[in-house]
């Protein structure tokens, strides 16, 4: 099932059964142009020598299918936190017309603590766009992750966990304290915390995630035995980590069509996400599933779809 931009036919977006699990047509189209959209950002990558390497289902996919899990509807990256920031600053540059990079180094209104790359801003999607992507309606991309490195001293490991979290709650929570009177006390405790100096304008919770970075970024590969992604481990998983040898090197493994970057660890990443990674069950999505459910919803009550 070979989804690479110029591979695309009649006959690889029909819907399809694989492993026991009913493909739609809808999904393939939607596949075929996440996968175009990896397709660039990975050029992107290799034109500025930045390593990324394939995470969380589109790891497994790559190793377990050569390609989707069957069930999985989107596709994800990560890189160190210096080819992440590289990435960004290239991506600003170089992405085509009509692509949108998501982030807050980008988009002042964004809300998540890591950034994304699509082929439109907003549904409709014009035509032309819709044409390019294999007749897909909804945007689509991927997701780009940031590893950070966790000094191996415990206090100041702990240190730093506990200084993201209390900007990323702020931040995740921002209208919740607004509307109880609550945030301008909690603003100043973080510029306590952290010794900065906020502005109080409509930036401010775009200044929170960039704080955020700046935590998350305190230490280097010298001062560390460790990687982690910072927003994982507040969200409630505080024991994740990666042995960061398991990054030292690449091995390139087949993905619909493409060649991308494994990490070389990645049968253990595998084995601690999922236990016995090669047995081939369903496994409820993260979101919910399509991730394109509320695209379709209001394409429809709109009379656009």
């Amino acid at each position: 099932m070979d989804l690479r931009a110029g591979y695309i036919c009649e006959e690889t977006l029909k819907e399809e059964v694989i492993c026991d699990f009913n493909v739609s047509e809808e999904m393939k189209r939607v596949w075929a142009a996440e996968v175009k959209v990896l397709e660039k950002v990975i050029e992107i990558c290799e034109r500025h020598n930045i390593t990324y390497y394939a995470d969380y289902g589109t790891l497994l996919g790559t190793v377990r299918h050569k390609g989707f899990i069957p069930w999985d509807d989107d596709i994800d990256i990560c890189l160190k936190r210096n080819d992440y920031m590289k990435l960004i600053e290239c991506l600003k540059e170089e992405l085509p017309s009509g692509y949108c990079l998501n982030s807050c180094y980008t988009v002042d209104t964004h809300r998540q603590p890591w950034s994304s790359v699509t082929n439109y801003k907003s549904v409709p999607v014009p035509h032309s766009i819709q044409k390019e992507f294999y007749d897909c309606p909804y945007v689509v991309g991927i997701d780009i992750y940031m590893l950070d490195y966790v000094p191996r001293d415990k206090k100041l490991a702990e240190l730093m966990i506990n200084m993201y979290e209390m900007v990323y709650d702020l931040a995740q929570r921002y209208e919740e304290y607004e509307q109880s009177g609550e945030l301008e006390q909690y603003v100043c405790a973080v510029e306590e915390l952290c010794s900065v100096k906020l502005i109080r304008d409509n930036t401010l919770r775009n200044q929170l995630l960039r704080l955020d970075e700046r935590i998350a970024s305190m230490f280097n590969e010298e001062e560390c035995d460790e990687l982690t992604l910072l927003p994982r481990v507040v969200q409630g998983d505080y024991g994740f980590r990666y042995d960061k040898h398991w990054f030292d090197n690449i091995i390139k493994m087949e993905y619909n069509g493409l060649k991308i970057n494994v990490p070389c660890g990645y049968d253990k990443i595998l084995t601690a996400y999922y236990g016995n990674y090669m047995e081939c069950v369903p496994m409820v999505s993260a979101h919910d599933y399509p991730f394109f459910k509320v695209q379709k919803e209001y394409l429809e009550q709109n009379g656009l779809s």
